[in-house]
């Protein structure tokens, strides 16, 4: 029997060299996650890694999302980091002193 595939955490992709560059856990928003790496808002693609790690846009995280019961249907066409958080009551990571 296959495993049912869910969003594991947001993730950058490196444009130019398409590196996946994975946030720690759930809690980092995108945003966070390139303050954290020392990248430029949206100079990478920003997205998730599934399950399979596979790299995947905001739609298909969507699907796979509402589909694994991780978001309620009303999340929308696109998932954002804060979805994720809100349905699984995980609180923002805290910044590193």
């Amino acid at each position: 029997m296959a495993t049912k595939l869910t969003v594991k955490v947001p993730a950058l992709k490196e444009r130019g060299t398409d590196k996946i560059k994975p946030a720690p856990s759930k809690a980092y928003s995108h945003e966070e996650l390139e303050k954290k790496l020392g990248r430029k808002p949206k100079e990478d693609k920003r997205g998730f890694l599934l399950s399979n790690n596979e790299f995947v846009g905001r739609k298909k995280a969507a699907k796979v999302a509402e589909a694994a019961g991780e978001v309620p249907k009303k999340v929308g066409k696109k998932l954002h980091s804060h979805d994720l958080r809100k349905a699984e009551r995980i609180k923002k990571a805290k910044e590193p002193k």
